[in-house]
């Protein structure tokens, strides 16, 4: 009887230990958050209140419609390619070595073009000297030099923003403008300056908003045009 007993005991006490040491997957990731930019939406989130007894590992946000998705191993990561003017919610789930959370929900956002920058907006300055000697060349070999540069300013500009193909922008009214970029894909910087030089001899125009960009090869005039 006391042997039974003592087995009975032993048995108790070894359920009672797998139970407390049973791991599980990870609750929920709390206190989503996003922000929407251009075509894409930043998403953060808090830790889940219980980790299931195993640390999470990484988290994964997916957008919904489209499936578009990001996943990090900190509390926030960026999902691109969505498509502007579109409600987007977004799923985030925790992941350790056991499985994956049920997901916590975000409100509805919404990707938009960014705002159109005017050129007296962006940041600015003091013309380099190199982009000083590329616009010398540059006009000198049109035989309109010499040159100046307008408040001795160059403009900075986001290559990003600026490469090579057709991009959108959105008005202060909330219309969409469409314009061209110019600089090339490996670039790893781009400017605008205005720039005075001798008249066209057809068109007369003797100011051109001239954009550079600047590559393993050094600084190229890459757009010129009669206005920003």
């Amino acid at each position: 009887m006391l042997v039974t007993l003592a087995i009975v005991i032993i048995a108790l006490i070894v359920v009672g230990v797998a139970t407390r040491t049973a791991k599980t997957a990870p609750s929920a990731p709390q206190s989503v958050h996003v922000a929407a930019g251009d075509a894409l939406v930043t998403v953060s989130w808090s830790p889940p209140a219980k980790d299931g007894g195993s640390a999470v590992t990484h988290y994964h946000a997916s957008a919904s419609p489209g499936g578009r998705s990001c996943s990090a191993s900190t509390t926030s990561c960026t999902i691109t390619g969505l498509t502007n003017g579109t409600a987007y919610v977004i799923k985030v789930t925790a992941i350790n070595t056991v499985g994956t959370s049920v997901a916590a929900t975000s409100s509805s956002v919404t990707p938009r073009y960014a705002a159109c920058a005017s050129f007296s907006s962006l940041p600015s300055r003091a013309v380099s000297a190199d982009v000083l000697a590329t616009l010398t060349a540059y006009y000198n070999a049109k035989h309109l030099g010499p040159i100046s540069v307008v408040g001795k300013r160059e403009m900075i500009l986001t290559v990003a923003s600026q490469t090579i193909g057709v991009h959108h922008c959105a008005n202060a009214d909330g219309s969409v403008a469409s314009y061209t970029g110019m600089v090339p894909a490996n670039a790893t910087a781009a400017v605008e300056v205005e720039v005075r030089h001798l008249a066209y001899p057809v068109t007369g125009g003797s100011v051109s908003f001239v954009t550079l960009a600047q590559t393993a090869a050094g600084w190229k005039v890459v757009s010129e045009g009669t206005g920003p």
